[in-house]
């Protein structure tokens, strides 16, 4: 029989150990594994995982990620990175959510999905532009109709064949390091500016100043998003697309939630990826002349060694032994390629986790209680 604890002191033990709440659960975003189209199979570059103090980080081949929880009890952040096998083709958001998480997680679920199977599907005189515009639209659409209220913010690259495809909704931004210099891809949309007020008031909408902030209708600081169904006759879903070619002055893509943006600049968060995959080319540099001594110590000493064996065995036997040396010698080099391409893999992975460590570091000591996603992509791991 259960001990009668009906009449026990709110000090007693028993009651302070029923009492006891389990503490809440940190929330990361969501990761993708793995999406099946009839186009082939597009999987998460995971890399390495890891949550240090809060943060949650992630890398993989050309992209790094990293996430930190706000002031709020949960996290509103999700992003998605998915790419093909042959790095031919990829797909890159990061997605801001506001009144709750289930519009950020919708669409990191949803919209490069709906990209896809837009772009399998699509009429030879369909554009890529248009595709991308019509898989937001469709995500938009759908999202609606299940009622719920939250809403999210969007930036996001396609990466199709030798061309990037930048697109956004709200205050997300996409920044581009173009041999050093910070080129914004993105357009924030926000109700201060004057053409998306003027838009809002000509569709019977208005903007009103809230607590420091022009808002549409007095609630939201956007006025592009996913969701947000009780603004949706003035906020849209309908995103600015802009379009490069991938030449080799294109170096990395800083996609962010407004958590960064606010406190770190443009040009500022350029110079932060820029030093530290500096750092990691130097690192490549230093790694390889130790490697090319030590290689060059050893082929002395095998040319040393042969000298001697030549001088006192037959000529044929040499013959078989300078053979033997050589072959050995090509399945060592062929090796050496194959472990230098995995460290400077590694390193670059490295460089890009300390990247976006940073940044996710700068904006939160200068006092942003946002939450923040930063994720940097090499390009050039796709040019």
């Amino acid at each position: 029989m259960p001990p009668d604890i009906s009449n026990l002191s709110p000090r007693d033990p028993l009651t302070v150990l029923k009492k006891r709440k389990r503490p809440p659960m940190i929330e990361i975003p969501n990761v993708l594994q793995v999406i099946e189209s009839e186009g082939g199979k597009f999987l998460l570059e995971k890399g390495q995982e890891r949550c240090v103090k809060g943060m949650f980080s992630a890398s993989g081949f050309g992209v790094g990620v990293c996430s930190v929880k706000g002031r709020k009890s949960f996290m509103e952040d999700a992003y998605s990175i998915v790419s093909s096998s042959n790095k031919e083709m990829g797909f890159f958001g990061v997605y801001d959510g506001h009144g709750g998480s289930k519009a950020a997680d919708y669409v990191s679920k949803n919209l490069h999905t709906n990209v896809f199977e837009m772009l399998e599907n699509c009429s030879e005189n369909a554009t890529t532009e248009e595709v991308v515009k019509a898989a937001f639209m469709k995500t938009d659409d759908e999202f609606l109709k299940q009622g719920l209220e939250s809403g999210a913010c969007c930036v996001t690259a396609l990466i199709k064949g030798k061309e990037l495809f930048v697109s956004n909704l709200g205050d997300c931004r996409a920044v581009l390091s173009r041999r050093g210099k910070a080129d914004a891809l993105t357009n924030d949309h926000k109700a201060s500016h004057e053409d998306e007020r003027r838009r809002i008031q000509d569709k019977g909408g208005y903007v009103e100043l809230h607590r420091g902030t022009w808002r549409v209708h007095g609630v939201l600081a956007v006025s592009r998003s996913i969701g947000d169904a009780h603004l949706k006759d003035w906020v849209l879903g309908e995103p600015e697309t802009k379009i490069l070619p991938l030449i080799d002055d294109l170096e990395y893509l800083v996609l962010a939630s407004d958590g960064l943006w606010d406190e770190v600049g443009n040009q500022e968060a350029v110079d932060v990826v820029n030093r530290c995959m500096t750092n990691v080319s130097l690192k490549q540099k230093k790694a390889c002349q130790v490697k090319q001594i030590k290689r060059r110590v050893h082929n002395n000493w095998k040319e040393s060694e042969n000298h001697f064996t030549s001088e006192n065995n037959e000529p044929p036997r040499k013959a078989r032994r300078v053979s033997h040396v050589n072959q050995s010698k090509s399945t060592t080099h062929n090796q050496d390629q194959n472990v230098n391409q995995d460290q400077d893999h590694g390193l670059m992975h490295d460089g890009l986790m300390d990247s976006c460590k940073e940044l996710v570091n700068l904006a939160v000591s200068r006092g942003s209680l946002d939450d923040i996603t930063v994720m940097i992509v090499d390009l050039k791991a796709f040019q």
